[in-house]
């Protein structure tokens, strides 16, 4: 019996925001995963140049996840924070920004979760 330890195993493991041609990290922004009304959207990968695009699922639940994060922010912290502010300018205009805020952390937690990457020639 020998009591040399065994060499640990190389796995081939890909993450959800690895290349589809490198399989190294693209360097993926917050930005880039909110919904785009660009269909020819073109994504470059920070380690091999070569292009990519979000998947469609994950496209879809970017928006879907923004519009509800939006309904949620409208039906609570909006008329909540209106009436606090007895509708005031100030405070109506931090309601939107409040809004706009929980669409975009939603979108981008959806679009995150579903994350996927395809090869674009």
């Amino acid at each position: 019996m020998s009591s040399e330890p065994t060499p640990p195993t190389v796995r081939n493991v890909r993450s959800k925001d690895s290349c589809p041609h490198c399989g190294n990290p693209v360097g993926l922004s917050g930005w880039t995963l909110l919904p785009s009304r660009d269909n020819k959207r073109v994504l470059t990968c920070k380690s091999c140049g070569r292009h990519f695009d979000l998947s469609n699922r994950c496209k879809m639940a970017s928006m879907f996840g923004g519009m509800l994060g939006m309904m949620v922010a409208v039906a609570g912290p909006f008329g909540w924070i209106v009436r606090v502010g007895h509708g005031s300018k100030l405070y109506l205009v931090s309601a939107v920004i409040a809004v706009a805020l929980s669409f975009g952390l939603a979108s981008v937690g959806c679009a995150r979760l579903t994350l996927g990457l395809e090869p674009r020639p």
